[in-house]
Formats: structure tokens, sequence, C-alpha cells
């Protein structure tokens, strides 16, 4: 997947929907890797310096904040400009640049943070590339929270799209989600990546929220302007499914009980 598409599905698609966060999925997501922080003790010492990797509107920054029992000092970086418009409204102080996650090295020269976050950003920059700037880019003992689904996700979906009609009606043809989402397989393939770069995995879960989908609308209303699948989405061109394709699939596919795959995992640099 090109950087243009990304930049495109987010800056002109998902910006401004992201924090209406259908099904809750995105909040509940990042409060377990606030929740991690806390346990860890990250949030009650001197100012903390974090980076937020792929920060969009700047809602972890927000919640990390107000959860916070000493002051947090806002660094970030989007490919979306439309998303850091919001996230610069909603974040005192914030240093933010727009730029490209897989190129972290050239942003912020010289700086050491106490915290950098990845939160749902390894779907489309692989975290074998991420991992060894954040490396770079943290201080001895600090920390990398990543947030982030795995390739177990939406299990349901998959199945039914597994069908050679439905793919012939949604123009999938061969592709898998994986072709197009680069998230590892779960906890224990984090835990190598990190461990790779010096990092020690000191917290780590699997979060699994059930997903609801009545009709082809709820699902797009998660899966495209949610964020979550949008690339996906837009290069199958279901976001332009006329109403004898919508009606077809709301007939073969929906209503669908699914449910993600989200790994939270807190890693502390050596």
């Amino acid at each position: 997947m090109s950087t243009t598409e990304v930049h495109h599905a987010y800056n002109d698609v998902v910006a401004t929907h992201y924090d209406l966060d259908p099904q809750g999925v995105i909040g509940r997501s990042l409060d377990r890797g606030i929740a991690q922080m806390k346990e860890e003790g990250l949030l009650d010492g001197g100012d903390l310096r974090v980076l937020d990797v792929g920060m969009g509107t700047g809602l972890f920054l927000e919640k990390l904040r107000l959860a916070s029992g000493s002051p947090i000092v806002p660094f970030g970086i989007d490919l979306a400009e439309n998303m850091l418009e919001v996230a610069h409204r909603r974040i005192k102080g914030l240093e933010a640049v727009v730029g490209d996650a897989s190129n972290l090295d050239a942003f912020f020269p010289g700086r050491e943070f106490d915290c950098v976050c990845t939160h749902f950003v390894t779907g489309f920059v692989s975290m074998r590339v991420l991992a060894p700037q954040i490396a770079r880019k943290l201080r001895p003992g600090g920390y990398w929270s990543l947030v982030g689904g795995t390739r177990a996700a939406y299990p349901a979906l998959q199945a039914k799209g597994d069908s050679k009609l439905l793919r012939w009606l949604t123009g999938a043809g061969s592709r898998q989600v994986d072709d197009t989402v680069l998230n590892p397989a779960d906890e224990r393939e984090v835990a190598e990546v990190m461990g790779a770069q010096g990092l020690d995995v000191i917290r780590t879960e699997t979060f699994q929220p059930p997903l609801a989908f009545e009709d082809f609308d709820a699902f797009m209303e998660f899966g495209y302007r949610g964020g979550w699948l949008t690339p996906l989405i837009e290069s199958l061109g279901l976001h332009r499914a006329g109403a004898v394709k919508r009606w077809a699939l709301d007939r073969l596919v929906f209503p669908v009980q699914d449910s993600h795959n989200i790994v939270a995992v807190l890693g502390r640099k050596r």
C-alpha cells in the first residue's frame, strides 16, 4: 500500500470522522495502553516527554494528559495534515510535524524521549521498520507503548470473504487482508521484534472487543469512515458501491457478529 493511498484515506476520508469512534474500539484500546503506563508508574514522575507516532487527532495525548499526575511534554508525527490540524487545536503546547512514520529518524533529530507511542500505526508501517528507529529515539530506560491490531482480527468477515461469489462481487479477487495490512501476528511477534532492538516487554495483553455489523452501512461507518479498513475498501471500490451491489451484500453478508484482535504492549529500553 502506497503512502499516497494512506494519506488520502486518513486526510480526506477519516479525519472528520475519527473521533466519533464507531463501536468505541479506539477509545477502549487506548485506555488499555494508558493503564499499562500507569501500572508501571510511568505517569508519576517528572515531566514526561512523549512522542506519538501516527498521532492522528491527538486523542491519545489528550487521554494521557488527563490521566497523568505529572506534566506531559507532547510531540507528534502524522502523515495527514487534516488530522494534525485537529490535534493542534486539542493539545496545548504540542510540537508536531507532518511526516511518514517509516522515516522516523528524520524527525526531531538529536532528541530522546521518555516514551514513544505507536497506536494503530503498525497496520500501515511494519513494526520491523519502526522498531530500530524507535529504539534510537528512546532514552535508556525509556518506553515504547504499542497498541494495534493483529492478523487475527475480523475472523467472521474474513471467513465470509473466502466465498468465491463474494470475492467476485466485491472485486477482491485473490487479495487477502494481509496483502494490505501489515499487522503483527500476535503478542509473541511483538515481543520478538522489541527484543531484537534491546527492549524488554514489561506489560502485554490481547484485547478482543466484539463488533456488530447489522448491514453494509454499519460496516462502512466502522471500516471506511472510522479508518479501520479505509485503504482496503478504497482499493476494492466498495465506497462507490451502487444500490444493487449494496442490496446484494446486505443479503449475502450481513448481519455479522465479529470481533477485533488488538495487542497492547509496553516495552522498556535496556
